[in-house]
């Protein structure tokens, strides 16, 4: 795939509205453009740079015919069905060989070695800023951590200091990791049951901090059944007694009682007829009315009184002998239940006591006098105390107490894990929220910590690449000796690039000719890469020889000859002549260029001119290159040929073709001085002034110039518009002064550029 054709260029720098002329012949395999400095030979080189790169063009448009039928625009450059292009230019040098500062400087070769150097130089900034942050990240995640872990530490050692106890050894090593264990067993739920009351602790804590204490003894509560008492007492106050009274007996208890012991001392062993009082003789019919009296049931019914009367105040006497443990005995935490518990125990005592008093009142009341009717306030209407009750609940609590010393440590222990929990419990939120800042923070640093490792891979994997594309430095050295004819540069590798030295010293600077001479050899050797198919490839070569003498200017076009001689398709743009001479020469002894037809002709002769509008601006035209100069070894007649043309010429009508002209009479006359005084050198003034010619035209002559010319390109239009209007005379002085001096020379370039006329036949 080859380019026949730039169809059109508008609105991209030099190139405003530029289209392929009609009579202009195709490109071919091997282009030759010549041109000035300014003409649009770098800009021409930058489009095709980005076919190269694959880049849409963004500013103007581009227009390509490729193999004389395809068109492609620049908006399609960066896709699509492309040639391969390869172009060496200003910007390529640029981009090609880069250094790294220092006092001796690393250099590197080749574009995509320098981007990736480019590229591991910016990686290596972002390694160390990578490895801040993990540093900083490492820092925040240990400072953190100490904030959690001094937190832990400071509640392990108050814990300790509360809940170590002579009765415990469980927090005798209480340390921060079962303070964390302890608070990461809680949650928000657990948290809030967990926190103690101050009473509840002082509770806890009285517990944790007492000493074992002995058993006590249950109270032994006396058989006291005061429902049966009751009933016993009710059955026998109630019952009658059957006998034949007699009246002052019935209604006196004292005299009855007295009446009736006396007959029993006159009874029995005692029998006596006679009164034992007055030792009057006793009547049988008084004893037998006494014996009638108090006859054997009325015997027996007194002795159920007096048995009854017997049990209870044996019972009473059971009731009050009952002794409680002292509250001192108990552990402090039983203490007020113990008080509640013996007051209720006395309570019942005394209720019992009441209830047995009542009933002890009742039987003795009808011992006195037992034949008189039950009272109205009898003992049946009384209600038993719960006094087995009372004491059970007070043997119920001396178990406990019993339990306590049985499980001592282990009570002890149970309250020291409750106070325990309460502390972590108070500390779970700071905790918490510590904890879950050592999380962020260690989330942060997870997040960060491989970032270093995969840029350092990065960067070993583009510095291999780099070593990969390095060519030896002997090879370079032996290469740029040839190229430049001298060998005081030389290559040493360095790292993943070269260091230079000149005469054993490093290089920190090159100059222009050097650092194009060394991007060249790249070039040309990258040409070979297996990327770059050479036979059907594009390559494009822009000023290669900028600065370079004529020896190392031969060598440069050596190379370039015996590396693109097989491409597929070659452009050469030059402002250089001498150089621009060697490739014509080249190109036109290659087979058929010599052919009748120009798109037989393998090569293809180019001239790119530049000229300005009156509002300033730059028109570049690209032509067939002058006749003069494809022909001639030099471009003198051509320069000639233009300021012959220039100054006859009577059908312009603006400025527009005045401004590239002071430049090319300068030229010329300085080549035609030049020649007539090859011993001066310098500045052009001296050698008009040694000129035998009108001095008003000479002045004049010099005027315009120095004002519009300069050696190798085409000025700003910054001077009077005026003085530009007399270009044309001012060739006219220039041809009028070379004729003068060298009238022969002069005839000889007439001759040249404007051949007399053949006559017609038959004149």
């Amino acid at each position: 795939m080859r380019i026949t054709r730039v169809t059109k260029i508008r609105g991209h720098r030099v190139f405003k509205d530029f289209i392929w002329p009609n009579d202009l012949h195709a490109f071919g395999q091997f282009n030759l453009i010549y041109g000035w400095n300014g003409c649009g030979k770098t800009t021409l080189s930058s489009l095709l740079h980005l076919l190269e790169k694959r880049i849409a063009l963004s500013e103007g448009e581009i227009e390509l015919e490729l193999d004389g039928e395809t068109k492609i625009s620049g908006s399609e450059f960066g896709a699509g069905q492309l040639p391969q292009v390869r172009v060496f230019n200003r910007d390529f040098i640029n981009v090609t060989l880069q250094s790294a500062g220092g006092i001796a400087p690393i250099y590197f070769l080749g574009e995509d070695s320098a981007d990736k150097q480019v590229q591991v130089n910016q990686l290596k900034a972002d390694l160390d800023q990578a490895s801040a942050e993990v540093r900083t990240a490492t820092t925040e995640k240990t400072h953190a951590e100490s904030k959690l872990d001094s937190f832990c530490i400071d509640k392990a050692k108050l814990i300790k200091e509360l809940l170590i106890t002579g009765n415990s050894q469980s927090y005798t090593n209480y340390d921060k990791r079962r303070f964390r264990q302890a608070a990461q067993a809680l949650n928000t739920q657990s948290d809030a049951t967990a926190v103690l009351t101050d009473a509840q602790r002082t509770l806890l804590s009285s517990q944790k901090d007492a000493q074992p204490k002995p058993r006590i003894e249950r109270v032994a509560a006396p058989p006291l059944d005061l429902d049966t008492l009751t009933q016993e007492v009710d059955a026998l106050v109630g019952r009658s007694v059957v006998a034949q009274t007699l009246d002052e007996l019935k209604s006196n208890a004292k005299l009855a009682a007295w009446v009736q012991t006396g007959l029993s001392l006159h009874s029995g062993e005692h029998a006596s007829e006679t009164c034992r009082f007055c030792q009057q003789p006793l009547e049988a019919t008084r004893r037998a009315a006494l014996e009638a009296h108090f006859n054997d049931a009325f015997a027996s019914f007194q002795k159920d009184l007096a048995t009854l009367l017997a049990k209870l105040k044996t019972a009473k006497q059971s009731a009050g002998s009952l002794r409680m443990p002292e509250d001192s005995r108990f552990y402090e935490a039983l203490v007020s239940e113990v008080t509640t518990a013996s007051a209720s125990v006395t309570a019942a005592t005394s209720a019992a006591d009441a209830v047995l008093d009542t009933l002890i009142t009742h039987v003795e009341a009808k011992r006195d006098n037992p034949f008189a009717p039950a009272s109205a306030d009898a003992p049946s209407s009384a209600k038993p105390v719960s006094f087995a009750d009372a004491v059970a609940a007070l043997n119920a609590i001396v178990e406990t107490h019993n339990q306590t010393s049985a499980e001592f440590k282990a009570s002890v222990d149970e309250a020291c894990k409750k106070l325990e929990g309460s502390y972590v419990a108070e500390a779970y939120a700071e905790f918490v929220q510590l904890s879950e800042a050592v999380t962020t923070a260690n989330s942060a640093l997870e997040k960060l910590r491989g970032k270093p490792a995969v840029i350092q891979d990065q960067i070993e994997k583009l510095e291999r690449a780099i070593l990969e594309h390095r060519r030896p430095a002997d090879e370079l050295t032996d290469e740029l000796r040839a190229y430049l004819g001298r060998d005081e540069l030389r290559f040493e590798v360095k790292g993943n690039g070269y260091a230079l030295t000149r005469g054993g010293q490093p290089v920190s600077h090159l100059s222009e000719g050097e650092r194009t001479a060394i991007t060249f050899l790249y070039f040309l050797k990258s040409l070979q890469d297996k990327a770059f198919d050479m036979a059907k490839g594009i390559v494009v070569i822009d000023d290669p020889v900028s600065s370079l003498d004529a020896n190392a200017l031969f060598s440069a076009f050596g190379y370039m000859k015996d590396r693109t001689k097989r491409c597929g398709q070659l452009f050469i743009l030059t402002h250089s002549f001498p150089f621009f001479r060697l490739v014509k020469n080249w190109f036109r002894y290659l087979p058929k260029q010599r052919s009748q037809h120009v798109d037989r002709r393998p090569c293809r002769f180019f001239l790119l001119r530049s000229c300005r509008h009156a509002n300033g601006s730059h028109a570049t035209r690209l032509g067939p290159l002058d006749r003069l100069l494809e022909e001639h070894e030099s471009e003198y007649q051509y320069l000639f040929k233009r300021v012959f043309e220039e100054a006859r010429r009577d059908d312009i009508d603006s400025l527009e073709h005045h401004y590239g002209l002071p430049n090319v009479a300068r030229r010329l006359l300085e080549a035609f001085l030049a020649f007539r005084f090859p011993e001066m050198s310098g500045d052009l003034g001296p050698r008009v002034d040694r000129v035998v010619f009108d001095d008003a035209k000479k002045t004049r002559i010099l005027r315009l110039l120095n004002t519009y010319s300069h050696a190798g390109a085409i000025s700003d239009p910054e001077h009077d518009l005026s003085l530009l209007a007399e270009v044309q005379p001012v060739l006219r002085d220039v041809l009028e002064m070379m004729k003068a001096v060298d009238k022969d020379h002069y005839d000889g370039l007439e001759r040249l550029v404007a051949p007399p006329v053949e006559p017609e036949e038959g004149e």
